[in-house]
């Protein structure tokens, strides 16, 4: 699925306008009977007569869609009550004529500068559910009054929203939220989701998150809109090898896992298992030998090898390229420790493999400020916000600026796959990035991004591309947290992950989705 920019999107409506043929205000009545369809399935739950709607409509298109949600409400029996940010005269032509058509039917219709706010915050609290259509897709910047004070008021009113488009005050593009901005509990977007909103902290004020198809065309959206994407459950089902018929352990997929230490145990033995339980077929943990009887007893199917009892680093990287010679793909980092002998290993045997990487956790601090050890590989990387952070050295601002911004300009430079890790994880590369919706707060316990990593090296052992593997690996990670909370649990162990990616894989393919065609639920 195709996820847009502000400016993407722009340019979507123009040409399906100017080159289709399609025009506006055919564009807000299919977007206005969307929301107006989404706010009846919450009215439907409302008890009383009347059942009152509050509809705050901008002046421009976003408050077009709004008014004409409100005459589809109004139609089936509903009452809204509509606030007007800006008179008849300083309203957009699309916007102008919905507004004629709401005064002509004889809908309440009140213009919020003439107001007070009492009035407004009595409106809005005699509302069941209010439709929020102030500002669109392109506002940007901190709000300023009156609209700040009409956003608070939207807020304290406590009651359920629905935004059009996006809720007023977060960035389409960034994700970021300058000021205040309209929490949501649900929001139609049209056409494709807006990056920033899948984004936090911007997607913490989406709420339940649905796409209205309101009729520009897909080749358009693919053509505007082929940078950003959002992995679904179609596009996993699609990439996620299946083992031949003919498959030996080996070439289902050989992982070799390079990690651990005598103080970090669990790490290589958790990558391993997710590496085991995702579809490898032969698992090999190579670590230090002073670590490899505490480790060697969490073994049971994967294969113990461990380093040569030396202090000469080049006896050391020299075993590891042998034991790695026929991997499908290398897991370079979990528990191995950041001592300077250890990281002098790491970038030494970066400069000589030519295998397939997953570098994780301390290889990741190997690599700091040594960029060009990764530089054009068949590799992901797969750093948490620290420690993405730590590998942006002085550039590390961007980071908390946009944050898929500096993804994609650190995979581009390094011309590699990068899997941020985090609510929404980034993945990105030089030529598309997809942002993963799944996932929840099981996975907050130490040691699963350890499991990700085994599950991202399955994917490129078994012959998937970098983009991917870490697509599939994030998304199928996350699934599992989904399915344990839906079974009930309220906090896991990291071996929970791995042990249950085969029954959540199934859970998932039995799972229906919620698309009816004109409405799709992206999360």
């Amino acid at each position: 699925m195709n996820a847009l920019t502000a400016s993407e999107m722009r340019t979507a409506d123009l040409r399906t306008i100017e080159d289709v043929g399609i025009p506006p205000i055919v564009l807000a009545e299919c977007a206005g009977r969307a929301v107006a369809d989404l706010a009846r399935d919450f009215l439907s739950e409302v008890e009383g007569d009347p059942i009152r709607v509050a509809v705050v409509a901008g002046p421009g298109n976003n408050g077009a869609d709004g008014l004409v949600a409100a005459r589809y409400l109004m139609q089936l029996g509903y009452e809204p009550d509509i606030y007007m940010a800006a008179k008849a005269a300083d309203c957009n032509e699309l916007c102008r004529a919905q507004l004629e058509i709401m005064q002509g039917l004889g809908a309440s219709v009140s213009f919020l500068r003439e107001q007070s706010p009492e009035f407004f915050r009595s409106g809005l609290r005699s509302a069941s559910v209010l439709i929020d259509g102030l500002l669109g897709t392109g506002s940007s910047g901190p709000l300023r009054e009156p609209y700040r004070g009409w956003v608070n008021e939207i807020n304290i009113a406590n009651r359920e929203v629905i935004a059009v488009d996006i809720p007023t005050g977060i960035d389409a593009s960034s994700g970021m939220v300058p000021g205040p901005a309209v929490t949501a509990a649900a929001t139609v977007t049209m056409a494709a989701p807006k990056v920033g909103m899948l984004l936090y902290p911007a997607a913490s004020y989406v709420g339940e998150l649905w796409v209205a198809h309101i009729g520009i065309p897909p080749a358009i959206l693919a053509d505007v809109g082929g940078r950003y994407h959002v992995m679904t459950k179609q596009q996993f089902f699609f990439w996620l090898p299946r083992r031949s018929r003919q498959a030996d352990k080996r070439s289902a997929g050989e992982v070799v896992v390079i990690g651990g230490s005598s103080r970090y145990v669990g790490a290589p033995v958790l990558a391993a298992l997710g590496a085991q339980h995702s579809g490898a077929g032969y698992v090999t943990v190579s670590c230090p030998a002073s670590a490899a009887a505490a480790i060697g007893s969490h073994l049971m199917e994967q294969i113990m090898v461990p380093w040569p009892d030396s202090d000469e680093v080049a006896t050391i990287v020299n075993a590891l390229l042998d034991v790695t010679r026929h991997a499908g793909a290398v897991v370079l980092g979990p528990g191995l420790g950041r001592e300077s002998a250890t990281q002098d290993i790491v970038r030494r045997f970066l400069t000589q493999t030519t295998r397939p990487l997953v570098v994780d956790a301390d290889g990741l601090f190997a690599i700091a400020g040594h960029s060009d050890l990764v530089t054009g590989k068949k590799a992901v990387l797969t750093p948490h916000d620290g420690e993405f952070t730590h590998l942006l050295g002085e550039n590390s601002d961007a980071a908390i600026v946009n944050r898929m911004k500096a993804a994609d300009e650190f995979a581009s430079a390094l011309d590699i796959t990068l899997l941020l890790k985090g609510p929404r994880s980034i993945i990105a590369t030089k030529e598309a990035s997809y942002v993963n919706l799944t996932g929840n707060e099981l996975l907050a316990t130490a040691g699963s991004g350890d499991v990700l990593s085994g599950i991202v090296a399955a994917m490129l052992a078994a012959g998937c591309s970098p983009r991917q593997s870490a697509a599939i690996g994030s998304y199928w990670h996350g699934v599992v947290a989904e399915y344990l909370l839906h079974e009930g649990k309220h906090s896991i162990v990291a071996r929970d992950v791995a042990l249950n990616l085969q029954a959540a894989l199934h859970w998932l393919d039995e799972r229906e989705e919620e698309d009816d065609g004109y409405l799709t639920r992206v999360v």
